[in-house]
């Protein structure tokens, strides 16, 4: 019966007796057949009269379907719950395992103590899975989630949360920790790189620098620190906009070293290749890998004397990166470097077939010009890199004034410039303060790309263009929640290239294709108030959590933990 209520009997609806009981059927349709000369009806049972009744009855489901109006008018419905009678379970139990196997639950506890650790989970898990660092929209999240706490936090606790639990101290220790987690005795080499974010607050961290997205609005910077290894983000650094990179840096590899590392190494993209921080580096005898900015002319001649070797030796092509390297001593800033040289003629053929079709259509543009006025303003600039272009300066009288213009006569391509400029695609060059082999040290710096990863996960895989904050300590706060946050998805993205290197199926193991799967695990309330999952693990749902190394038994007793902590809640 529905809700146990009572309704009157609607017009229209036909009786029918079945062990002495009268079941009430509305009428869906009638079929008049003529050959048989009466109606052939279909009906739906909507409920049973009331025994000593002729018009109030006891509706069924059906009823609800037929009689919508009817119902409401009857019935009185409770309150919905906080959370939702079903959530979902596998994203949450799959970040929190993560969060145990890699060590970072157990450091959290010690620092926030279990009550605030379980809310900063469940705000990773929020920031993951919904892919938004918003907290506007974590109620409605959590609501139907499984979750660590035993309370729903609002915006306004969750900023208070980020202002007040996850002070300066507590961030400092944690990083500490995490790091002493990770040093080891074999040199360990370090991506190191610094992104900036957008804030329109009005902050003293907040300053206008070399915005990569809106140069109108001031910045703040975020240096991160990971490893080439397994991705693993180490540790940030978060500091005003108008500070170039390299100042900040000398601060963060200090402390790279001052949290233990006995043998540290850092990887550096070209624009870290300056004479300064190049002798800096020196003066603390940390080891780099450096990628060497190919315009300057010490490169530029060291490519020049090694690009026919690389082009036509066969035996200086590296298997495995499909490349051809070698690798010379010289000397740099008064001490011998060790030089890696690169030659990808892939990379040089996609380059020229760029080149050509960019020439192709100057040209097609310049032939429409040819014998025709130049605009007083025209820029061609673009042009001239790649033309010479022949320009005849005109003078005529109108209405008694002097009009100077020019017109385009003609042009001619700069054949020993393009020339020039192609022989140097394919090429690359990477510099060490080591002595390794031109095969180790492309494998170590392709290792650099895991930081590229972090940023782009926390700017597009959680939604972090600009930082909508309003405090410095919320602003610390929120970075400090990204930076765990981007710890856990880095695990994500391991397990995603391991399943889709075993099944060949890179659609459906994406990180956000991942989520998904793990989203659609749920468990649903029960008439007892209990949590339960009504349907088995998918094949997919079950290589995503061999490869995280969880069990369905672990899946069902984080399920019966809920079930424990809800109880306050419902």
């Amino acid at each position: 019966m529905l809700l146990n209520i009572q309704v009157k009997r609607p017009d229209g609806t036909k009786l029918f007796k079945r062990n002495g009981q009268s079941y009430v059927y509305h009428v869906v349709s009638s079929e008049y057949l003529p050959e048989k000369k009466y109606n052939r009806e279909t009906k739906k049972c909507i409920g049973k009269l009331l025994s000593g009744a002729d018009d109030m009855m006891n509706p069924n489901d059906n009823f609800e379907l037929y009689y919508p109006d009817m119902i409401k008018s009857v019935q009185v419905l409770s309150e919905a719950p906080k959370i939702s009678d079903t959530v979902k379970a596998g994203s949450f139990i799959a970040l929190k395992h993560i969060a145990k196997s890699e060590g970072l639950l157990e450091i959290l506890r010690s620092i926030y103590g279990d009550a605030n650790t379980a809310k900063l989970l469940d705000l990773l898990c929020f920031v993951i899975t919904d892919e938004s660092a918003v907290f506007s929209h974590y109620e409605a999240f959590i609501r139907n989630h499984l979750m660590s706490g035993n309370n729903i936090m609002s915006d306004v606790q969750i900023s208070r949360f980020l202002c007040t639990i996850i002070s300066d101290n507590n961030i400092n220790e944690l990083l500490r920790e995490w790091n002493k987690a990770h040093t080891s005795t074999q040199i360990v080499y370090i991506g190191y790189d610094s992104t900036n974010f957008n804030c329109e607050s009005d902050l003293s961290i907040c300053e206008f620098g070399s915005a990569k997205d809106d140069k109108t609005k001031p910045q703040v910077n975020l240096a991160v620190a990971v490893s080439h290894k397994d991705t693993t983000p180490l540790d940030y650094e978060l500091y005003p906009g108008s500070i170039v990179d390299m100042s900040e840096c000398e601060f963060m590899l200090q402390r790279m070293q001052d949290y233990g590392y006995s043998d540290i190494g850092f990887l550096f993209d070209r624009g870290y290749y300056t004479k300064d921080n190049i002798c800096f580096l020196d003066d603390k005898k940390y080891n780099f890998i450096m990628m060497a900015d190919e315009n300057t002319i010490f490169i530029r001649s060291l490519i020049s004397d090694l690009s026919e070797t690389l082009r036509h030796d066969a035996s200086l092509f590296l298997i495995g990166h499909e490349v051809s390297g070698i690798t010379v001593l010289r000397e740099l800033y008064n001490k011998d470097r060790f030089f890696h040289v690169y030659y990808d003629d892939v990379r040089a053929s996609y380059a020229r077939r760029q080149l050509n079709n960019k020439i192709a259509g100057l040209k097609e543009a310049l032939d429409q010009r040819v014998g025709k006025r130049l605009r007083r303003n025209a820029s061609l600039d673009a042009y001239q890199n790649f033309f010479e272009l022949k320009i005849s300066e005109h003078t005529e009288y109108k209405n008694n004034k002097e009009e100077k213009y020019r017109i385009l006569d003609g042009y001619c391509l700069r054949e020993k410039e393009i020339r020039s400029l192609m022989d140097r695609y394919g090429f690359f060059c990477i510099v060490s303060s080591r002595e390794e082999s031109c095969y180790d040290v492309l494998e170590t710096y392709r290792g650099r790309d895991n930081i590229e990863k972090f940023f782009r996960s926390i700017k597009w895989g959680m939604d972090v263009k600009a930082l909508g904050v309003h405090s410095e300590k919320a602003l610390a706060g929120k970075i400090h929640v990204l930076f765990l946050a981007g710890i856990l998805r880095n695990r994500l993205l391991r397990a995603s290239c391991a399943i889709k290197q075993q099944t060949r199926n890179k659609r459906s193991f994406t990180v956000p294709g991942i989520i998904d799967q793990l989203e659609m695990i749920e468990c649903t309330r029960s008439p007892q108030k209990l949590y339960r999952r009504r349907y088995a693990l998918t094949a997919k749902q079950k290589t995503i959590f061999e490869s995280l190394g969880i069990t369905e038994d672990e899946l069902d007793q984080e399920i019966s933990a809920f079930n424990m902590r809800v109880q306050k809640i419902l």
